[in-house]
């Protein structure tokens, strides 16, 4: 069926529900665009961990004002994934900048640079990327620039508030024209696949085209019938906690390690240190596992915070997505279409790009949703997913843990594209320029490219037959200029980059 879109109605008032209002309606203005929700539920406290692309989505494509949202939100800048004990792996970075560390085109004795990196520099704490570092000294990406003007360091993402940043985006909705409506839903009218009616406890919704973003509960895609690709990963559940952290001890990363069933989160807000445990229950009881998460917790927790009164919520959930994110007349967002477990932070910001991609499809198609329209969609969502799942696997592949939970999931099948990067590494080493017979299939994977699979897999301690039987004896020149790159990087961070101290309570507070 052809129609055109002149109302929307999205289902379910969290961040990535009211991320979609947004997108629809700045891209979409002659849209009315409806988000209904239970306001009146708290909002999950769970810290928020993202990736780069955030800041594009926040601050260009939906036009939130950056000064307001670091007002408002009080946002941590992330530098990096901060492997700090990944299966006795030493500590590394996966980093935002990773370009730092490479040679640009057309660099003469290219090769030195790449061997000298993944000989020497790739886990040296004294040869950082300007993210890396903006970690290891614990400050902002905020600085004063040459004219006096305070500049900030792009390559950097958020972590958030969950409270603050769902604040926020409802102010921002009411301003922009989209309705906001509490009231919670009792029931769902259909035929077939196509969503007729949603009705309230007091009132009945219509619209030509409905969002379902009601998280795991799934409301409106529970009503459809659609084929479900479930990931192989058997990690399923998660204990979650807060304690509270002075501003001045802020680690600006998300900090994982593994654990005996699972691994480890560290995501540090502007008040509290968020920590969890995401594990699998096929392996572990839940008692064990909350065990096994608390003594992580009095781990990490501040010397005066008290870990013990750390109240620990349970989360359960399914790795993997609805093999349609679009159906008939309802587009599935967030967990209401999938979910891939949380290791690279992926969820929030993949699905603010989804909400984009939707709100712009619809723009430059006229606001008909027709069947073309919702293969072009679903496709995009399709290698989404696919690409976030390679990389993840990625993690425990080649991971050395010495637990039944660990020998499952390094022996895990992975995908032909997974495979192929590693065998281009062995090939090649770093240099992902070089064209291929298959390069054309790499490029489905949309969020994360084979430079990033390379960074983390060097990190991670595998090794390329190129550089290991190559015989490379790096110019001490190029030595010199990457010693004195790092060096640079080290005494402008050290010197110019400001606390979170001086930005919140100095800067803002001026």
């Amino acid at each position: 069926m052809t129609e055109q879109v002149d109302d929307v109605l999205v289902v379910g008032g969290g961040d990535v529900g009211l991320l979609t209002a947004l997108a629809v309606r700045k891209l979409n203005p002659g849209v009315t665009v409806t988000v209904v929700d239970d306001f009146e539920t708290p909002v999950p406290q769970v810290g928020k961990s993202t990736f780069m692309e955030i800041q594009k989505i926040l601050h260009g494509t939906l036009d939130i004002p950056q000064r307001r949202f670091i007002e408002e939100v009080k946002p941590v800048w992330k530098g990096s994934v901060y492997f700090r004990d990944w299966c006795d792996c030493p500590p590394f970075h996966y980093p935002f900048d990773p370009q730092q560390k490479y040679p640009s085109d057309d660099t003469p004795k290219a090769v030195d640079h790449y061997y000298y990196y993944y000989d020497e520099l790739y886990r040296s704490s004294d040869h950082l990327t300007t993210g890396e570092r903006i970690v290891e000294e614990g400050v902002t990406p905020w600085y004063y620039g040459q004219g006096g003007e305070l500049e900030t360091y792009d390559y950097v993402a958020y972590h958030l508030d969950s409270e603050r940043f769902n604040g926020l985006l409802r102010d921002v909705c009411e301003g922009r024209g989209v309705g906001l409506v509490d009231e919670r839903v009792t029931e769902v009218e259909t035929t077939g696949a196509r969503i007729d009616a949603v009705y309230g406890e007091e009132t009945v919704y219509e619209a030509d085209l409905y969002v379902d973003a009601t998280g795991f509960s799934r409301v409106l895609r529970s009503e459809q019938d659609v084929d479900f690709r479930e990931f192989a990963f058997p990690l399923d559940s998660a204990y979650n906690a807060r304690v509270e952290r002075d501003l001045a001890d802020v680690v600006p990363a998300t900090v994982v390690e593994s654990g005996e069933h699972g691994w480890f989160w560290q995501i540090d807000t502007y008040d509290e240190r968020d920590v969890g445990y995401v594990y699998a229950s096929e392996y572990v009881d839940d008692d064990a596992a909350l065990a096994e998460f608390y003594d992580f917790l009095e781990s990490v927790a501040p010397a005066d915070a008290d870990p013990g009164a750390a109240d620990a919520e349970q989360f359960s959930f399914d790795s993997g997505y609805y093999e349609r994110a679009w159906v008939e007349n309802c587009l599935a967002i967030g967990n209401a279409e999938g979910f891939v477990e949380p290791l690279q932070s992926t969820a929030l910001t993949a699905n603010a790009s989804n909400a984009v991609d939707f709100a712009n499809l619809l723009a430059s198609h006229a606001r008909v949703a027709d069947g073309s329209l919702r293969d072009a969609y679903n496709t995009a969502v399709e290698r989404m997913w696919e690409s976030i799942s390679d990389f993840v696997a990625v993690h425990y592949r080649y991971a050395d843990g010495d637990t039944p939970f660990w020998d499952a999931v390094s022996s895990m099948e992975v995908s032909e594209r997974v495979e192929r990067i590693a065998e281009r590494f062995d090939t090649y080493g770093f240099d992902w320029n070089v064209e291929t017979a298959d390069a054309a299939d790499l490029a489905e994977l949309r969020v994360f490219p084979p430079p990033d699979f390379y960074e983390l897999m060097r990190g991670l301690g595998v090794t390329s037959a190129f550089y290991e039987e190559t015989d490379v004896s790096v110019d001490e020149r190029v030595r010199q200029a990457e010693d004195e790159k790092y060096d640079r990087i080290r005494e402008q961070v050290e010197q110019y980059y400001l606390s979170y101290e001086e930005l919140y309570r100095g800067v803002l507070d001026a």
